[in-house]
């Protein structure tokens, strides 16, 4: 039986499982994992003309695509010359099924220094950094953290579509449906098994990320034995141009074979952006308090009926970043600008504390709403959808809807 048929709780403690290739999924695994200040945005388009604005900063790319065959078929007209892995690139194989998201996540946070990684994801990577790829494989496949993040994405399937397909709607199943709803849009490695063996009506997906470090972008592939650069970059806010070519030829390919793929680009989130913006508030309010109790000590007594907010301390190398950024540089030189003007300094406070005030007010709301989505993502909806179904059937009405659909040609979308 897959795992995906087993009750939630079994199958977040069983093996790894297939997830479904969606932006705000690998939203919610990085979350989980440890990673902060990133989300995945899906791309549609690589013209040498698209500079991702828009996008802000990017730490990688990862595609998502249908294999055709086995894993051989992926680089059958490739001549393999093996290299030695690259010590600046953390890299791990793929050593196991189903496994391709949280690696794609991992492969490319632990090479992302702009990053903020958790505890256990930084002593993860500094515990493992010197083992080569095939043992970082097996090291995040045994790690139990991991495995249980991963699974707890898992969207729970429909287990009554088993029993009905075999009772009432066996002929029709393959028409109405294809395959099983979960077996649509899902990441998952293939096995490597002979093409004989492979079942060609089962669409088996993959991953391969881009990402760039020191300078070089590197193809991070967890069938394959090790990175492979692609080309050189200078500009670090556009080093995707050295990985263009790559890219669009890989793209094209796609296209030609008719194989269904997703571009995600794994961008800076804005709350992460939010959550700067917070500390340069803090760090400016701390440094006008400061001017105004050299000026007059009694200031505050001015402060009526201020809004609440939630205090940030800051440690000295957080302080020390956010002073260095041209933004705070020219709010500074203004706060200097005024030092002799009371009024003036306890109104430029209370603008930074008013902009605290609605950032953090905008991160909770964000906040909330990324927990509901990850909510519904894996909410079991099946009681509820076998109930309906069971209550058709029992008053007959379910052969003579699907009949209905057959004579319209309707689509049945799930």
């Amino acid at each position: 039986m897959s795992s995906l048929l087993l009750p939630h709780e079994q199958r977040i403690n069983g093996p790894w499982v297939k997830l479904q290739s969606e932006p705000k999924l690998f939203n919610a695994l990085m979350y989980d994992l440890g990673v902060r200040g990133a989300q995945a945005t899906e791309v549609f388009v690589l013209d040498d003309t698209d500079n991702f604005h828009e996008l802000g900063e990017i730490y990688g790319f990862v595609y998502l695509f249908r294999m055709m065959g086995d894993v051989k078929t992926l680089y059958k007209s490739d001549e393999y010359t093996p290299v030695e892995n690259p010590k600046n690139v953390y890299f791990a194989n793929q050593v196991v099924d189903n496994a391709c998201a949280t690696l794609a996540v991992l492969n490319i946070a632990l090479n992302s220094p702009q990053l903020e990684i958790g505890t256990d994801l930084r002593e993860f990577k500094e515990f493992t950094k010197d083992f080569p790829p095939p043992v970082k494989g097996f090291t995040i496949t045994n790690h139990p953290s991991f495995r249980l993040i991963h699974n707890s994405m898992a969207r729970f399937t429909f287990r009554f579509f088993s029993s009905f397909s075999s009772l009432i709607m066996a002929p029709n199943y393959t028409k109405y449906f294809g395959r099983h709803p979960e077996e649509a849009l899902v990441v998952e490695e293939a096995s490597g098994k002979p093409s004989a063996t492979v079942d060609e009506s089962v669409e088996v997906y993959h991953y391969i990320a881009y990402v760039p470090v020191d300078g070089e972008v590197w193809q991070l592939d967890g069938l394959y034995p090790h990175p492979v650069s692609v080309g050189k970059y200078s500009d670090k806010q556009r080093w995707y141009d050295a990985a263009r070519d790559a890219m669009r030829a890989r793209t094209r390919g796609f296209y030609a074979e008719q194989i269904n793929f997703v571009l995600l680009a794994i961008t800076k989130d804005p709350i992460n952006i939010k959550q700067m913006r917070i500390k340069e508030c803090i760090y400016l309010k701390r440094i006008v308090e400061s001017v105004l109790d050299e000026i007059n000590g009694e200031w505050r007594v001015a402060l009526v009926n201020e809004p609440e907010f939630v205090e940030v301390f800051l440690t000295e190398d957080e302080e020390m970043e956010v002073a260095k950024r041209d933004n705070v540089t020219k709010e500074i030189q203004i706060l200097n600008s005024n030092r002799g003007d009371v009024n003036k300094l306890i109104q430029l406070r209370t603008n930074w504390v008013d902009e605290l005030r609605v950032l953090q007010k905008a991160i909770e709301r964000e906040n909330k709403l990324k927990k509901v989505e990850k909510e519904r993502q894996t909410f079991d909806y099946g009681p509820f959808i076998r109930e309906y179904i069971s209550i058709l059937q029992e008053r007959g009405d379910l052969k003579e809807l699907l009949k209905q659909a057959e004579e319209e040609d309707c689509d049945i979308v799930f």
